[in-house]
């Protein structure tokens, strides 16, 4: 909550480059957006595709990706929870 507003779960994630030099970060944010829809992770993982991908950057998608996965799925769970507790 955020002056007595629901903010979206989404925008407490982390960012993916947390950490990163300037020139290393400018090289991956030019290539992909930040995970927080499911088009964004749709085109990260298509990215991950390619095998001259760096390390690092995969690193960092197989991250991002993770933690978005993780949050959808709690959200799917807390979805399922209140169909469940309201058809009881």
């Amino acid at each position: 909550m955020e002056n007595g507003k629901a903010i979206s779960p989404y925008k407490a994630l982390p960012p993916v480059f947390d950490g990163w030099d300037s020139e290393k970060l400018e090289e991956i944010v030019a290539s992909i957006p930040e995970i927080v829809d499911g088009g964004a992770a749709l085109f990260a993982y298509q990215k991950l595709q390619f095998r001259d991908l760096a390390a690092g950057e995969r690193e960092a998608i197989n991250k991002a990706l993770l933690r978005y996965c993780e949050l959808d799925t709690l959200a799917m769970v807390m979805i399922y929870e209140y169909f469940r507790q309201v058809c009881d």
